[in-house]
This record gives structure tokens, C-alpha cells and sequence, in this order.
């Protein structure tokens, strides 16, 4: 498998975990541009809500996918091959093309 843009590693991650804050992005693919990500997504049509998580010392956006589809439906023919073959490397039992 070649190597994948981080952004893929992200939306993967959204298509198997349903959720994504910016520390999760960051730590896991060292990826420090998340809301743009999402931008994004939304803009082509995947159906992501944000919502705020209150800590001590202030609050952070969690990023939701409500509905798998939408987000797969965003994805250019490419982009969707490329993350199929990350979940597949994954063995994610879940995933349904």
C-alpha cells in the first residue's frame, strides 16, 4: 500500500471510530489541520455535527459523523479507494463499500 495523505487517516478514523477531536488527530496522524478537514466533508455534502466537550480549563470540539454515507458520498472515486484500501489494511470487519 503507498503512502496516504494524512487527511485519509482522518477520515478513516471518522468512518471507524463515528468521532474526532483535534489532540485525537494530531497525536494519532500528527495532522494539525482538522477543522479544515471537516470543512471540507461538509461543503461536499457528509453530515458531520460538532459538538463542544467542557474541560477543566476550557472546552474542545468533538467532531461527530452522523451518517456513514453522507461521508463516502463526499469522497471522490480515488479518495474513497484510497481509504477502502486503509480500512481494509485495518481489517475493519465494519466496513461496507
Amino acid at each position: 500500500m503507498s503512502k496516504q495523505p494524512k487527511q485519509n487517516y482522518v477520515i478513516a478514523h471518522l468512518l471507524v471510530r463515528g468521532s474526532i477531536t483535534s489532540w485525537e488527530a494530531i497525536t494519532a496522524f500528527r495532522h494539525t489541520r482538522l477543522a479544515h478537514i471537516i470543512y471540507e466533508l461538509r461543503n461536499g455534502g457528509a453530515n458531520i455535527k460538532t459538538i463542544d466537550e467542557i474541560h477543566h480549563g476550557g472546552k474542545h470540539a468533538r467532531y461527530i459523523l452522523v451518517n456513514r454515507q453522507t461521508l463516502l458520498d463526499a469522497l471522490s472515486p480515488k479518495n474513497k479507494k484510497d481509504i477502502c484500501d486503509l480500512l481494509k489494511a485495518a481489517n475493519d470487519p465494519n466496513f461496507k463499500q
